[in-house]
């Protein structure tokens, strides 16, 4: 059916009846009769107004056809009609299947539904389509080594529902491993299907190493399952450069020396490789004199999460007045009004931790709130606090009940800055005297390296989340559907005019020729 895109020009139309109305009233111009006598011309009743009569019909045709063809021209005629449409087949591949384990498993498929027409892309942001044909399979893609995949399966298949034409066909292949399906599953729509590809497999990978305060070396291992996830801490006594270090159950580690930091590197399995500080943790504690109970609590608490630990530390403990290390310390905490600025500038190059408390000088606020601490499920209680200045750069780890900061974190110039909007003293809050004290300073001192998350974790979709189905290479085509195409005639409405023109042009000069004979 025709369909306009400015009806509002179909009244140029109207001016049809220019020409119309011209032939009407255009008569030819009287002709003069020569005649021998006019004796025996009998007298008639002249006639002011002659009859309307159409002159060169055909003239007038071409012209009304050329007024109409150009109203329909600036009104956008168009062609609509219904065609049917046939189904777009895509198939989507996580990142993580062109790893030999998984793709020997669903190479044989993906060719097959290349041949069959179906368009294959990777399951990332972009979506790339691979070029395979009969002679380049799927295999041409293989990757061997182990790269670091964090793409969220089920945030791509979000992406596909709203991305692809309703009318498309998907076919979704993933690993079943739970870190590559984070968040909610989502609903997939009429045409998609999700296919898992399981892999039993189990990783093993060196998480954490550090010389102990005996003078042993401690490794810590990982091992990720099907369903758990273990970590296993064995002591050894300390190697020498090029030593390989063997352990009963796990892969042997190869110990190298180097001028400031030693590194530790896994023979088998995943094959990472660690550093490991050659110097023990030196830690500096600053106080004003005013604050020596502050100073019992924290040291207290650092010395029972370093005894924990059993990592190789140093612990100074100094007031004002007193002077301060000439050997940069790696934590700094200071519990003083003294200018800190010039003790980080003696070390640039250093990168140096500092935790700074409420100090005198700020106004403290009595509330009567908590602590929320993300680590602990039991909420601290909070006596006294100091206003935490606005600044988008910090990252803030600890709020109160207000949600408003208390601990912060930001890097700068000289290292890394933590800003404690309390004190550590019953008076101003309860952690010092709750059994969480050495424990969180434990995660500040040694934050959790989380990167085996991406990396080496193996554990699978729980049982209760649909599994791999069988993969067979016939797929079921979705019903015929059909779709709207609307074609614009404005090339044919430009010939057909451009052809009447030349057409009424040539008409007109023809007759011209003819009055004129």
């Amino acid at each position: 059916m025709f369909q306009f895109l400015s009806p509002v020009w179909l009244w140029a139309a109207a001016a049809v009846a220019v020409p119309i109305a011209i032939h009407l009233w255009n008569k030819k111009p009287p002709q003069t009769v020569p005649v021998g006598s006019i004796r025996w011309l009998q007298p008639s009743q002249s006639q002011r107004l002659s009859s309307l009569h159409l002159t060169q019909p055909w003239l007038l045709l071409l012209r009304c056809l050329l007024i109409l063809l150009l109203a329909l021209l600036l009104a956008g005629l168009h062609w609509k009609r219904e065609v049917p449409v046939q189904p777009k087949k895509h198939a989507y591949l996580h990142p993580a299947l062109f790893q030999p384990q998984y793709l020997s498993q669903i190479a044989a498929t993906v060719d097959s539904m290349a041949v069959q027409g179906w368009r294959i892309h990777r399951l990332e942001p972009g979506f790339p389509e691979l070029s395979l044909t009969p002679e380049a399979s799927i295999r041409t893609f293989q990757v061997d080594s182990l790269s670091p995949d964090t793409t969220n399966a089920w945030a791509m298949a979000r992406v596909l529902n709203r991305s692809l034409p309703s009318h498309a066909t998907a076919q979704i292949f993933t690993t079943d491993l739970l870190r590559h399906h984070r968040g909610e599953h989502p609903l997939l729509r009429n045409g998609f299907s999700w296919i898992p590809v399981s892999v039993p497999q189990t990783q093993t990978w060196l998480q954490e190493a550090y010389y102990t305060s005996s003078g042993q070396l401690l490794l810590q291992f990982g091992r990720s399952e099907e369903q758990e996830i273990t970590f296993t801490e064995h002591r050894v006594a300390k190697p020498i450069s090029g030593q390989v270090i063997s352990m009963p159950g796990f892969p042997s580690v190869r110990f190298t020396s180097h001028s400031e930091v030693d590194s530790l590197h896994l023979l088998g399995s995943a094959r990472n490789t660690i550093p490991l500080r050659k110097e023990p943790l030196r830690m500096l504690v600053r106080y004003a004199h005013s604050r020596q109970a502050d100073v019992r609590y924290l040291r207290a608490a650092l010395q029972a999460a370093l005894e924990y630990k059993g990592v190789a530390h140093t612990l100074t403990v100094s007031s004002d007045g007193q002077p301060l290390p000439t050997s940069a310390p790696d934590w700094v905490f200071w519990l003083s009004d003294e200018s800190m600025a010039s003790f980080q500038a003696q070390f640039p190059k250093k990168k140096l931790k500092t935790l700074q408390d409420a100090p005198a000088s700020a106004k403290a606020q009595p509330v009567s709130t908590w602590l929320q601490i993300p680590e602990l499920s039991k909420a601290i209680p909070l006596h006294r606090r100091i206003p935490a200045p606005t600044n988008s750069s910090v990252e803030v780890l600890w709020q109160d009940g207000f949600g408003q900061p208390m601990l912060t974190q930001q890097t700068q110039q000289y290292g890394t800055r933590y800003h404690f909007y309390s004190r550590f003293h019953p008076d101003w809050n309860a952690l010092p005297d709750s059994g969480h004290f050495p424990e969180l300073l434990l995660r500040l001192l040694f934050p959790e390296d989380s990167s085996w998350r991406t990396l080496y974790d193996t554990r699978s979709l729980p049982k209760a989340v649909e599994r791999l189905r069988m993969i067979s290479a016939s797929f079921s085509e979705n019903k015929p559907k059909t779709t709207e195409e609307s074609i614009d005639l404005k090339p044919w409405l430009i010939g057909l005019l451009v052809l009447l023109l030349a057409l009424e042009r040539w008409l007109a000069s023809r007759s011209k020729t003819q009055q004129i004979g």
